[in-house]
């Protein structure tokens, strides 16, 4: 994402006409990319089928936090430990994945394989 705001706005600044244009969009890029940062560092939490291990991540899928159940330090094995700890955090990130989805819903995909010219020539910027 970050190569695609750097590309549109080298392009950008090629193809306007007023010293205006490109300054607002570079603002704006910047405004996105803060906001896309954020988005990346909100968090979401699940935990494993039997609740003995809970595991926390941001949106861009960074292990954040994991609590383990002091029962599951009684009641399991270090291999079925090792799991629950693997399916927890799996939950996570999968729940990340929708959320992040969700809330950007189909921007990446429209944007994936444009060149940032034909959006200045299109006037779809």
């Amino acid at each position: 994402m970050h190569d695609f705001i750097e590309r549109f706005l080298e392009t950008s600044e090629q193809h306007y006409r007023s010293d205006v244009g490109p300054e607002r969009l570079r603002a704006a890029a910047v405004e996105f990319q803060a906001g896309l940062q954020e988005l990346m560092n909100r968090t979401v939490t699940a935990t494993d089928a039997s609740g003995y291990v809970e595991a926390t991540v941001s949106l861009g899928g960074k292990l954040v936090r994991t609590y383990v159940s002091p029962h599951a330090l009684r009641d399991l094995t270090a291999v079925d430990l090792a799991a629950v700890c693997v399916e927890a955090i799996a939950a996570a990130r999968a729940s990340a994945a929708e959320t992040f989805q969700a809330s950007v819903g189909d921007f990446p995909s429209r944007f994936a394989d444009l060149d940032p010219a034909d959006l200045i020539r299109r006037s779809k910027v």
